[in-house]
């Protein structure tokens, strides 16, 4: 078994049916999640219950209930009598998401501005440098958990919980664009250089400034993923 679903399944009281099966439907859930999400299970891919119970010896049971969880975020979709595919990614897709996220960001920049700390400053320089090699599968995971606590620090700053929330849906939501995108092209250097350059701002309480420069890092950051998803589809990596 799986070591992952084997300490699940032994720290789950044995005389409670309905826990165990709550433990495992979560222990299935999250590490299909982060499959999916780092693509380890590639866009489009059609999976089956049969597959992914027989690959965590589990039953069927919560591989559905997993299965079921994921469809209701959008990272999966199902088909009469098919079985589950893992929901593809489009241009379109990361347009639409890019366009939100830049709304929201702008202003959570402009809000921060206002009442962010000089402990919060220290974390996200910190955050700002973090770098990865694009051999090294764990360095590329280190540097987009990284780049996500940055963002979202940055929402929690505005001191808006609403705002926190949405946003880390978003960036959920674009997390298999920004996994592609590390393994294609090297942005260490763009991406470092404009954290600091967002980090500055907010230091000067420049509400103009942090909201330029989160605005003009979205834009640069979509285009080169969308460079990235072009040599993708080039290369057969992935199908769009």
């Amino acid at each position: 078994m799986d070591s992952i679903l084997a300490r699940a399944a032994e720290n789950t009281p044995s005389k409670d049916g309905k826990r165990k099966q709550m433990s495992l439907t979560r222990t299935v859930y999250l590490r299909l999640r982060d499959e999916i999400l780092t693509c380890k299970l590639a866009p489009g891919l059609e999976i089956s219950e049969a597959e992914l119970a027989q690959q965590f010896e589990v039953s069927k049971t919560p591989v559905r209930e997993a299965l079921a969880q994921l469809r209701q975020e959008g990272l999966v979709r199902t088909f009469p009598r098919r079985g589950y595919q893992i929901s593809p990614i489009t241009f379109g897709d990361m347009n639409e998401l890019f366009d939100l996220r830049t709304i929201l960001e702008a202003g959570a920049a402009e809000l921060a501005c206002e009442q962010i700390t000089d402990d919060m400053l220290v974390e996200l320089r910190e955050l700002a440098v973090v770098a990865y090699e694009k051999e090294e599968t764990q360095t590329i995971a280190n540097f987009i958990a990284a780049n996500r606590r940055f963002h979202i620090a940055i929402a929690a700053a505005s001191g808006n919980s609403r705002l926190v929330n949405i946003l880390a849906r978003q960036i959920d939501e674009l997390e298999r664009f920004f996994y592609i995108g590390a393994q294609m092209r090297d942005v260490n250097s763009e991406t470092n250089i404009d954290h600091l350059e967002i980090v500055d701002a907010l230091a000067r309480r420049d509400r103009k400034a942090a909201r330029d420069l989160m605005v003009r890092h979205n834009d640069l950051t979509r285009q080169g993923l969308f460079q990235s998803l072009a040599m993708s589809r080039q290369a057969g990596t992935i199908s769009l």
